[in-house]
């Protein structure tokens, strides 16, 4: 494995969030630079701290240069019926679209996106606390999920334009 890695540095490969040479900043202290906005709801809080997880790499801003906007849903499908009709299998969607935008400046977007995961809770007769639990869990993975997606994209587009804003 190890002999690999000289290969691929041989053919451009470099982590995304490494400074590269001729850059203003890294992409880390780019990412460290964007503002969250407020996100509603016990699952909009979820997706709130997983992205202030992934976002803050490089240490606390001097000031924002940016202010993340996103919407942020979670929707639910029964997929297993039982012979009474109740819900054995319920089936969670997270969707998030996003813009990324000058601090100050909520018209001038730099870039946008979207990003959207799955995962599913079993529903256990007579057992709500253990309901309770396992959808909590999904909507912990599903925000974990989406705070991934939204930051390799952020990640992305300041390693394609590191002297964008």
């Amino acid at each position: 494995m190890l002999a690999i890695l000289p290969a691929l540095a041989g053919c451009g490969f470099h982590p995304v969030y490494a400074p590269s040479s001729g850059t203003t900043a890294s992409v880390a202290a780019r990412l460290d630079e964007i503002q969250i906005g407020l996100l509603p709801n016990r699952s909009g809080q979820l997706l709130h701290e997983a992205l202030e997880a992934d976002l803050r790499r490089a240490g606390a801003p001097v000031f924002f240069r940016y202010h993340l906007h996103v919407n942020y849903s979670i929707s639910a499908q029964v997929i297993g019926l039982q012979p009474d009709s109740s819900s054995s299998r319920t089936r969670l969607f997270a969707n998030a679209r996003w813009q990324l935008t000058k601090a100050g400046e909520p018209s001038q977007v730099v870039t946008k996106g979207s990003a959207s995961t799955m995962d599913a809770v079993n529903v256990i007769d007579n057992q709500y606390f253990a309901l309770s639990l396992s959808t909590d869990q999904a909507h912990h993975q599903l925000a974990r999920a989406i705070a991934e997606q939204i930051t390799l994209e952020l990640a992305t587009y300041f390693n394609a334009h590191p002297h964008a804003g």
